[in-house]
């Protein structure tokens, strides 16, 4: 699957597995940009690679998940955290939307 391309409609729609290997994919992209040179500054100002999950990752959920991919994290620990949160953030949004 390319998730390149995800929208937060699309996001809403995956299971753990595909939210796990969305997550890495864009800390992958990040982590690519970051070993060439480009700051985290730099990146957001282009882009904003959090831009799908922010309507329903929760707002305690946030800065770990960044964390995690700024640092490249990837324990089972964090993304179990990350994915129970977007979870209920998940179910929140489709109530509302």
């Amino acid at each position: 699957m390319d998730y390149s391309k995800l929208k937060t409609a699309d996001i809403i729609h995956l299971n753990n597995k595909e939210l796990s290997e969305y997550i890495y994919s864009i800390q992958d992209q990040l982590q690519m940009k970051l070993s060439s040179g480009l700051s985290i500054d730099d990146i957001i100002d282009q882009e904003d690679p959090f831009e799908g999950l922010e309507p329903i990752l929760p707002q305690e959920v946030y800065p770990i998940l960044v964390l995690a991919m700024i640092n490249n994290i990837r324990s089972n620990t964090v993304m179990e955290a990350i994915l129970e949160g977007l979870q209920k953030g998940i179910k929140q949004y489709k109530k509302s939307n």
